[in-house]
């Protein structure tokens, strides 16, 4: 049953409400190291490290918030209306993680709020028959053949290579309107869509309700895409897969101009299947009949020639056959940064074959080729998304002592530590990111790992790995647990591992503490300062990983500052996934 508009607004400022907490501010906790204390950090502590503003980090590679590569040129301004739509009027602001076009705060907390809920009524089922009949009530603007859309799958590096992509589409003279479409997001739901208008999705609940459509969060949330980008007039569209391929959202996309998988590793395989094999086959899913594909290098290239040959490809990819073979021990491959194998060099090297293709591309040629030379794309594709090897150096206030407790009249000193952030969260991805540590920094015992997990994940291999990046020292570790319900409780990981029983965690649970605004003091935030008061006495490099649900958390305890969605909002999304997750059903699967 549909809940109508208005019931179903009350009922989700009902929960919403329900799940804010008031509680006492507790001037202290505690950090353990296995059974014992280590420090008691709070408002009265010499110990507590005071962390000032960021400063600007010197490496030539270094991307991000801390990127040392120029901005793009700033797209066009957005016309009013879209193609095939009547005039409406377009407000305010283009800015791709601000509100934009006019959303004041209370629309965009309304709504959001509501978007999250809709998870509550409606339970989540692989298929694309939701998407289907949405894509048709918005005219499916996204097989406009003026319209030229790239889709990308993979278990790892697919948001990374769509951002590139959509960055070095950005950088062609100004000339394209280009619309880009990930997920999920780390501290706001403004970053999964640019341009960002969510006042559109009131128009997406409306459809849903008038025409019976029980959509899921994701369902909806792709529809708001494809209507803005279809309002705003883009006309080139990287979209990023949420789960899988074949049965995603996203797939509802009849005609792109290239489908793009990164690569395949074990990843959902309650859902995906349980080889490497059977997840090929679902994000292979996404290639279509006449439609070019390219495939990345970590795959099995085998069956995903024979499924691109079964459903048609008008030409398959590798990254050879667009740029020539990577070569090995040349003066672009000496520096760390540049290994073969480092995962964003392999990301740039898709994203840059995808421009190739797509300028080569004989149905529906795009970008030319005199208008974006080599060397703009190459400069458009160092982009990275925030917390994929994000590399920080934080100042950090500590007590000038030798050893032992502080004294209330102890000289500080202020020390620059350096931090990385990866949300590396899955065996393949944290291989990478080890294997990237390792080239960077071969004297490892100076790591300093914070470490959250999903519990869906390999717990007992991650964290073995992890262990033998530090010489199986588990002091080097801290181990945290996001707020979110997919996080992995402190003792399931130690459960998976108890050779973790001696590194630092918190003890308190996640509802112990409450900041000034209402958000949770989670142990991602304590365990942060925790590492950079160590890291900071003892010269080493804070590393935090394994999660895309802790790094909202450490970047505010990190001092940067950026859009984050309110607690409440946090809260309904939390309440929208564990609802998901228990009525979670299959769907098909197995027919093709």
């Amino acid at each position: 049953m549909i809940l109508s508009s208005r019931r179903m607004h009350v009922v989700a400022f009902g929960v919403a409400m329900a799940l804010i907490r008031i509680r006492t501010i507790k001037s202290s906790f505690v950090f353990r190291r296995g059974g014992g204390v280590i420090s008691r950090v709070g408002k009265s502590s010499n110990h507590r490290p005071i962390i000032t503003p960021l400063l600007p980090r010197q490496v030539p590679q270094q991307m991000s918030s801390s990127s040392s590569t120029p901005p793009p040129p700033p797209p066009p301004p957005f016309v009013a209306g879209g193609r095939g739509h009547t005039q409406q009027q377009s407000r305010g602001s283009t800015s791709p993680l601000g509100g934009g076009h006019g959303d004041d705060v209370s629309d965009y907390e309304r709504l959001v709020r509501k978007l999250y809920m809709t998870n509550l009524f409606n339970p989540v089922k692989l298929g694309l028959e939701n998407m289907d009949k949405l894509h048709d009530i918005l005219g499916r603007p996204m097989d406009d053949p003026r319209v030229s859309v790239v889709h990308v799958a993979g278990s790892n590096g697919k948001g990374s290579v769509a951002l590139k992509i959509a960055n070095a589409l950005r950088r062609y003279g100004g000339k394209i309107r280009v619309g880009l479409f990930v997920s999920p997001h780390i501290s706001s739901f403004r970053e999964r869509i640019q341009p960002t208008v969510v006042i559109h999705l009131r128009e997406i609940f409306d459809i849903c309700e008038s025409n019976d459509i029980p959509a899921t969060f994701f369902e909806v949330t792709t529809a708001l895409a494809f209507r803005i980008f279809d309002a705003e007039n883009v006309y080139a569209v990287v979209l990023e897969t949420g789960l899988g391929g074949r049965l995603d959202a996203t797939n509802v996309i009849r005609r792109p101009a290239l489908s793009i998988i990164t690569s395949i590793g074990l990843e959902h395989t309650h859902i995906l299947g349980n080889t490497i094999e059977l997840i090929a086959l679902e994000k292979g899913g996404i290639m279509k009949a006449g439609c070019p594909a390219l495939l990345g290098n970590n795959l099995p290239f085998e069956v995903l020639r024979k499924c691109g040959e079964d459903k048609g490809v008008s030409r398959l990819y590798t990254c050879d056959d667009v740029l020539g073979p990577a070569v090995v021990g040349s003066s672009k491959s000496t520096s760390p940064s540049s290994l073969l194998g480092d995962y964003d060099v392999e990301n740039s090297r898709i994203a840059t074959a995808a421009i190739g293709v797509l300028q080569q591309s004989r149905r529906r040629r795009m970008i030319d080729e005199s208008e974006l030379t080599s060397e703009e794309i190459a400069m458009a594709v160092q982009i990275r998304p925030p917390c994929r090897f994000e590399e920080l150096d934080v100042p950090v206030t500590i007590a000038d002592v030798a050893a032992g407790e502080a004294d209330e009249g102890s000289h500080q000193v202020t020390r620059v530590v350096s931090v990385i952030l990866d949300v590396a969260h899955n065996p393949q991805a944290m291989e990478y990111l080890i294997a990237k540590l390792r080239a960077n920094y071969p004297n490892t015992h100076k790591l300093r790992m914070v470490v959250g997990m999903s519990a869906d994940k390999d717990l007992r291999y991650c964290t073995n790995i992890l262990l033998d990046l530090v010489g199986r020292c588990p002091d080097q570790i801290h181990l945290v647990e996001a707020s979110h319900p997919r996080a992995a409780s402190i003792s399931s990981i130690l459960e998976a591992n108890p050779q973790l029983a001696d590194c630092h965690y918190c003890t308190n649970t996640r509802d112990d503490d409450v900041n000034l605004d209402g958000r949770d003091s989670s142990s991602v935030s304590k365990q942060v300062r925790s590492a950079l008061q160590i890291a900071a006495a003892n010269d080493e490099i804070v590393i935090v990983c394994g999660s895309v649900f802790i790094m909202a958390d450490a970047r505010e305890e990190l001092g940067i500052v950026e859009p984050r969605d309110s607690a409440v909002i946090a809260d309904v999304a939390g309440a929208g996934f564990r609802s998901s997750q228990e009525n979670f059903l299959d769907g098909d699967t197995k027919k093709g």
